[in-house]
């Protein structure tokens, strides 16, 4: 069993600390355990609880309404609303609830249904993105478990594949030609997946490598297939030399070669050139394959 401090909880769902205190001493709501040291804590069951509150109380609920409820009418009532739901924190807030289950249906449900409420695009950026990141915090704090990292992270891929799939074949005459990749020692593969989509559906040809990629199989496609630009997107740089470096590895490599750069590293690129451009941001990531032209390449 897991157990999470009170600072794990606002971390998690948004509502402060302080907020939580007073739901606790003025309406006798979500009751923290006791440690012999006298310091609080939650366990899976209270954090389940504490998420269908959230999501009720950010839903309109009033508080003094909440606190009268069985917690089987907070959980009735948290899953009735979300049915209606068009809010992404309602999505997150349940997908967590599931995660810490691993209820793989469950999370399929809920992932489906943001996605039929909310289109494609928004469900990823906007649920699926801010999910992975508060489940960044868990990881820090030591309540998220590998097992449930990848369990929640290869039930999103496995649905950006399918819709990936779920597009039609790129029929574009262009002489453009995409090679999407992470470096060596960059394994997170969803934000690279989500570009993949997002070219996709905008008509633009592409090859997937997919991560943890190395120089000799980049040449290989740049030589054979005639490649006119390089996308790659790191979270954590482990290529053994600076951002800097390799973008000028790759430019020395491919001089003809147009360079896209996506992730947070991004922001330690210093490098200023025509071929070179980089996306600091999700919103960057939308919305470049829909302005995708060699001469928009330019910082």
């Amino acid at each position: 069993m897991d157990y999470f401090s009170i600072k794990d909880i606002e971390n998690l769902t948004g509502i402060k600390a302080h907020t939580l205190r007073v739901w606790e001493k003025r309406y006798n709501l979500i009751i923290s355990k006791r440690k012999d040291s006298k310091h609080r804590y939650f366990d899976n069951e209270d954090l389940k609880t504490i998420l269908r509150i959230t999501y009720l109380y950010e839903s309109d609920f009033k508080i003094s309404q909440i606190a009268k409820l069985s917690a089987e009418a907070i959980n009735t009532f948290a899953n009735i609303d979300s049915n209606n739901s068009k809010t992404t924190e309602a999505y997150i807030l349940q997908l967590i609830s599931a995660i810490l289950d691993f209820n793989a249906a469950d999370f399929d449900t809920i992932l489906n249904n943001a996605i039929s409420k909310l289109g494609f695009e928004i469900a990823i950026s906007e649920v699926a993105y801010h999910l992975l990141k508060r489940m960044g915090l868990l990881w820090l704090t030591n309540h998220m478990i590998p097992a449930q990292e990848h369990f929640a992270s290869n039930l999103i891929k496995t649905r950006i594949i399918r819709a990936i799939e779920e597009l039609p074949n790129t029929t574009a005459d262009s002489k453009e030609l995409t090679l999407l990749f992470t470096p060596i020692g960059e394994f997170h593969e969803i934000p690279l997946l989500f570009g993949h989509w997002l070219f996709k559906k905008n008509g633009r040809r592409v090859i997937y490598l997919g991560t943890n990629t190395s120089i000799s199989d980049i040449s290989l496609c740049v030589e054979q297939r005639g490649v006119t630009h390089l996308y790659f997107h790191l979270i954590t740089n482990l290529t053994g030399k600076t951002l800097n470096e390799f973008v000028e590895e790759l430019q020395n490599l491919f001089p003809t070669v147009k360079i896209i750069a996506s992730g947070p590293c991004t922001k330690n690129i210093s490098i200023i050139s025509p071929n070179l451009f980089c996306l600091k941001s999700i919103e960057e990531m939308i919305h470049f394959p829909i302005n995708f032209k060699s001469q928009e390449l330019q910082n």
